[in-house]
């Protein structure tokens, strides 16, 4: 199977189409887990360490873990350069940004 440009392709959709594939991409992009976010960011595992002050076996401990501390979520994302906004979602369509992440 022949790989196609995805310029040459996208450029042959309807923008129907394009819309629909765009908000499916955006959507995976939004939903990354940790080590896809820290790639997806251009960093390693060791240059993340240094931010952080740690060594790169943390990281790769934290970004596998189940569970986490929320101010050790905030200190990773904060290293790779963003902020961490905690959203409560509701099935009628509410939403509420958690503002309890301020610094210890």
């Amino acid at each position: 199977m022949k790989a196609k440009n995805w310029t040459k392709l996208k450029q042959r959709m309807s923008p129907e189409a394009r819309a629909r594939v765009d908000a499916r991409v955006a959507k995976t992009i939004a939903t990354l887990p940790l080590p896809e976010m820290r790639k997806a960011i251009g960093l390693t595992q060791q240059d993340l360490a240094a931010r952080l002050v740690t060594g790169q076996g943390s990281v790769s401990k934290l970004e596998h873990a189940a569970d986490m501390y929320l101010s050790t979520l905030r200190k990773y994302v904060e290293a790779l350069g963003g902020e961490l906004h905690l959203v409560a979602s509701f099935p009628e369509g509410r939403k509420f940004e958690i503002g309890c992440l301020a610094d210890e």
